[in-house]
């Protein structure tokens, strides 16, 4: 009885120290990442560089929660995983500083009304149909990335892409997780920074270079040396060894002309025809790169100038939010419209903003900020990038303030086009406009044509139609090519940088730019975006109401459709003086002298200008009418405009995370040949190697003979040998 006694005991050990040796390897192998690859071309599942140089970077804890009920919309369900999986290799990169809870807030009271009061997390209704249940469910889909005090809230439209399907179903998938998380990531750490930590995080020590003659400034301008000086003192103690203030004044000696022929100065005056003649420049000076305040401005106090040099810095700085400046026009209802409404005794409704998807889609990254250049103070300081979107009937004095803005060293985005389409009950109607922008942009060498470019490479224009079917009429929509709708892909996307990874861009009864290198002068000028060989210019305005066409036989060439320029540029009312405000309820005389409060700037410092032919690509009606949304083109569309301020602004770390999401992967099409042969292959390759198989098989089968009769043939042999 012992032997089986001890081998029992025996195999017993061996089993518990096995059974211990893989727990031992799976905690060992726990630590472990699963080893994964990436066969996509553009690696989209994989973690970018930008975003592990970003978790890498953290200095405090971040927290990021996650808000999903377990009883949810079917198509959402597979989508957690895919979430909680992407914020696991956050936290690893991180090294363990970001910090994840998955959590579903209906399973505990208290933790419900805590994500609801404190981070205004609220639950969807989502609509459930099964062979079991059906009716409406309240769930919870919602991310929320805190660090300190601050955080960012994503909600269900915030996260998800829904596409409908040809067979009626819908699709869902995440819109893009990474570029979100490592946005939300950048808001929180980057966006709220004191004075001290902005010059810990500048590329360099700043200094404050003020070249100004104060004996010779008016009286207006008295107060602004002192001004200069309290403010140097304040920023100083904050920025202790990494700031330096320098005052220069031209007249006293070599160094200081040095400075003045450094930034290309030229002496001020107070009106067009002012006696007398001044200095009064700021400029602010991060590594390589300068920036001009504005200090000849009336009540110029010391707080103006911190804010301003504190807006400089956050804009020289890597990885701090930037804050976009948005011209558009004011919404009207056409006149037609307004007055069928007037003859049938109705109010007229508020029309509706044309902007507001790029508005919204522009708030994710940055500060979105509505500007008039009617207004008294012009473009604020604290606009890093100015997005003018169609403008029309420009005044001169606006066109003043977006000169003076780009003399300061600000970046400008023109969008706009020598027409504009309007959709209405008569349907598509197309009409020149003026912007007032013309000459202005003509001094720097770029003119916007007053006609309409057409290209056989276009986007298809939904077309409504009724057909007859067994159930009765039925409206159906038709896809036509349509010329008007130019698509920009392949060869004429330019600019890699700007560019980068996008299918296409929609140009929408666009008009083509021409440079003029001589009016350019020294100003860098590259080209962005250009139509194909196969494109033309019409005047005829009759014709956009219609999808037929005809490609003429001459004619045809590609047009430039963006560009960007970059360097000093002359200001275009260098001489001219700044012109008369708007100033009706004030005497005469008083108007006189409130011209003479602008002093002219007329030279800038390094910065940058992009003219795009066309507003209506990022018009809210236009999307609407050509069934687009944020998907599609339209989602390319809106892609490129924030790669493009993205690329002013010098900050390109979230360019290609974007990109990698920002329209459907298209395939090429094929003609109708094409489509026929591979059809053809399609059906004979698979036949051919089934029969093929077939005949070899049948092959070995009569030429093989059969095992039992190999058996019997060895077996007679055998016998045979031992008789």
């Amino acid at each position: 009885m012992a032997a089986p006694r001890s081998r029992f005991t025996t195999l017993a050990w061996t089993l518990a120290l096995v059974g211990l040796n893989l727990v031992a390897l799976n905690l060992l192998l726990a630590r472990w990442r699963a080893p994964r690859l990436d066969l996509t071309d553009d690696r989209r599942y994989s973690i970018s560089s930008a975003t592990e140089r970003l978790l890498s970077g953290l200095e405090e804890e971040l927290l990021v929660y996650g808000f999903f009920s377990d009883r949810t919309h079917p198509k959402l369900a597979p989508l957690v995983p895919q979430i909680s999986d992407l914020l696991d290799e956050y936290s690893a990169i991180s090294g363990g500083r970001v910090q994840v809870a998955i959590v579903d807030p209906r399973e505990d009271e208290q933790l419900e009304q805590e994500a609801t009061d404190r981070y205004g997390v609220q639950s969807t209704p989502f609509r459930l149909a099964s062979k079991y249940e059906s009716g409406i469910v309240n769930a919870y889909f919602a991310i929320v990335v805190k660090y300190g005090d601050q955080y960012v809230r994503y909600g269900f439209d915030d996260l998800i892409e829904v596409e409908p399907l040809p067979d009626g179903d819908v699709d869902v998938r995440l819109r893009n997780l990474e570029y979100d998380l490592t946005r939300a990531i950048k808001k929180v750490v980057f966006g709220f920074r004191s004075t001290s930590e902005l010059f810990e995080r500048a590329p360099g020590p700043v200094r404050l270079t003020a070249v100004l003659t104060p004996d010779a400034l008016p009286d207006l301008f008295k107060q602004v040396p002192d001004a200069l000086r309290k403010a140097a003192e304040e920023l100083e103690t904050r920025g202790g060894d990494r700031f330096e203030y320098v005052e220069v004044d031209p007249g006293s000696g070599e160094e200081a002309r040095a400075v003045v022929e450094r930034f290309g100065l030229r002496p001020m005056a107070l009106g067009l025809l002012g006696d007398t003649q001044f200095y009064l420049y700021g400029f602010v000076e991060c590594g390589d790169r300068v920036e001009q305040l504005v200090l000849a401005a009336e009540g110029t106090s010391a707080a103006q100038i911190r804010e301003a040099v504190e807006d400089s810095l956050r804009r020289l700085s890597p990885g701090f939010l930037k804050t976009v400046g948005l011209v558009t026009p004011e919404p009207v209802i056409p006149p037609e419209i307004l007055m069928q409404l007037q003859m049938q005794g109705r109010m007229p409704p508020q029309p509706p903003p044309e902007f507001e998807e790029v508005r919204r889609y522009l708030g994710r990254d940055y500060q979105v900020q509505s500007v008039t250049l009617d207004g008294a103070a012009g473009v604020p300081s604290d606009i890093d990038t100015l997005v003018v979107l169609k403008p029309r009937d420009l005044s001169e004095r606006a066109v003043f303030r977006l000169d003076q803005y780009l003399m300061r060293g600000g970046r400008v985005v023109v969008c706009a086009g020598a027409y504009d389409a309007r959709f209405d009950s008569n349907g598509l109607n197309v009409v020149p406009v003026q912007s007032g922008l013309d000459d202005w942009l003509a001094h720097f060498g770029i003119d916007v044509e007053h006609t309409l470019l057409l290209d056989e490479q276009n986007q298809p224009l939904p077309i409504p139609e009724v057909r007859m079917t067994p159930l009765g009429m039925m409206r159906t929509w038709r896809m036509a090519p349509y010329p008007y709708l130019v698509e920009v892909r392949d060869e004429g996307l330019l600019h890699p940088a700007i560019t980068s990874r996008l299918g296409a861009v929609g140009i929408y009864w666009g008009s083509p730019l021409t440079v003029d290198a001589t009016k350019a002068g020294d100003l860098e000028v590259q080209e962005v975006l250009r139509s194909s060989p196969q494109s033309w210019t019409s005047d005829d305005l009759t014709r956009v109401g219609f999808v037929d066409y005809t490609v003429p036989q001459e004619g045809l060439a590609p047009r430039v459709l963006a560009v960007v320029l970059g360097g000093r540029f002359p200001s275009y009312f260098a001489g001219k003086g700044a012109p008369r405000a708007d100033t009706n309820p004030t005497p005469e005389g008083e108007a006189a002298e409130a011209e003479t409060r602008d002093v002219v700037l007329d030279r800038s410092s390094e910065t940058r200008l992009a003219v795009v032919g066309n507003a209506a690509f990022l018009s809210d009606f236009v999307a609407q009418a050509l069934g687009g949304g944020e998907s599609g083109f339209f989602a390319e569309n809106l892609a490129f405009t924030q790669n493009l301020i993205d690329w002013m602004n010098l900050d390109s770390d979230l360019i290609g995370i974007r990109s990698r999401a920002a329209g459907v992967r298209r395939l090429e099409r094929v003609d109708k040949r094409d489509e026929m042969t591979i059809e053809i292959v399609d059906y004979l390759v698979p036949l051919g190697m089934l029969l093929t198989f077939g005949s070899y098989r049948l092959w070995r089968r009569r030429t093989t003979r059969p095992l039992v009769d190999v058996a019997i043939g060895a077996t007679t042999k055998a016998r045979r040998a031992e008789g």
